[in-house]
Order: structure tokens, then sequence, then C-alpha cells
């Protein structure tokens, strides 16, 4: 006996727009994958990482980009991990003085696909799919000040995590448009460390 099924689902408007649903044979659930699994296959999942070493307590690391003036919204998580402890953090309107740092490469997630992101550099001329990454001396130069902290997790030597809770669903950041944004990880102590920062999104347009 097959342990698969088969049912028809409508993915386009259109009335021929159908194709075939695999369920379970013997428990009749769908075979199907999550939203952000399904971004990654459409081309449209992205991602960025920066690592930095710190000596002394109160040295950043830090990402700062803007999101484009569109309803193509980026939903976004972050995961940091550290060699000391820090304390990472998403901050929203930040003052950055720019051409300050360096850009920092996006990368594609379905590395077959062509589609760029839409976030823009921290530039006099604003350079789309590329963020911004920060040394110390970098973000002392850019004057990086925070006005409105969205979230912030506090990390042990050798920890990582991800900002916001355990789940995409409870972690991921639906971002505003036309808007600047830093995640910055904060050292805690005088001792040599070495901070890894990971941008992980995906960019949509709402459907209302």
């Amino acid at each position: 006996m097959s342990l698969w099924k088969l049912l028809t689902a409508r993915w386009g408007s259109g009335a021929g727009e159908t194709d075939e649903v695999r369920i379970d044979g013997s428990t009749n659930a769908l075979n199907v994958i999550n939203y952000a699994h399904h971004e990654v296959h459409s081309g449209s999942s992205f991602t960025c990482h920066y690592s930095n070493d710190v000596t002394n307590i109160g040295e950043m690391t830090a990402i700062a980009f803007n999101t484009p003036d569109t309803t193509q919204w980026v939903h976004l998580i972050i995961e940091a991990g550290s060699t000391g402890a820090c304390y990472v953090s998403l901050c929203e309107n930040p003052s950055i003085d720019v051409d300050e740092g360096t850009q920092l490469t996006i990368y594609n997630r379905d590395r077959n696909s062509a589609t760029a992101a839409t976030i823009l550099s921290i530039e006099t001329a604003p350079v789309a799919n590329k963020a911004t990454s920060y040394t110390e001396a970098q973000a002392a130069g850019a004057n990086i000040t925070v006005t409105t902290e969205l979230a912030r997790n506090y990390l042990g030597a050798g920890e990582k995590k991800t900002v916001g809770g355990g789940a995409r669903g409870s972690q991921e950041w639906v971002l505003d448009q036309n808007q600047q944004y830093v995640a910055l990880m904060y050292s805690l102590t005088a001792d040599d460390a070495t901070h890894n920062l990971t941008l992980d999104f995906y960019e949509h347009t709402n459907k209302h």
C-alpha cells in the first residue's frame, strides 16, 4: 500500500493554477514546509555575518542597515555567539554617522537565485544588497547612539543565542520600512573575546 495520498490545491489566483499536494497515507497529515523555509526556495531569504575581536569592557561589534521605502518588508532574526560575556541587542532608529563602517556582503540563501536583498548600507550614497559592519574603532567613529532598543539578550562565555526566543515565530521582527536598524554586541568583561553576529532575514510584500 502506498504511504502517500494525493489531492489538488490552488497555488495562484487563476482557475487552472492547481497542483498536487501530498498527504501521509497513514495519518492524512499534509507534507508541508513552513513559510520561512518557503522563502528560501523562492529566493527571497538572505543572510550576512560578521566576526570581530574585542579586548575590553564596553567594546562593540555591530551590523547596521537601512530598510527601503517600499512595502517589501524585512522579516529578521539575529543570532549571536561570543567567547566572552556580552549582550546583543536590536535597536531601531539609532544615530549613526555615515561612511565609517565596512560594506558587508549579503548572501541569498538559495545559491541558484540571482535575487538581491533590498536593504541598504550606511553610506552617503547607500548601496542596496549591502549592510555595514563595525569594529569598536569604527563604531566609535560612527558615534553610534541607541534610541529605541527593541530586544536584548545576555550571553555568557562560549554561548550562542538568538534575539527574541526559541522559535522563529517568537523571535522574528517585521521591520519598519524606510528605517535604520543596528544589531550590536557589547562586551561585558575586560577579557579578549571574539564576537560573531549573524542576520537572517527574508523580504516579503504583505498581501493586505
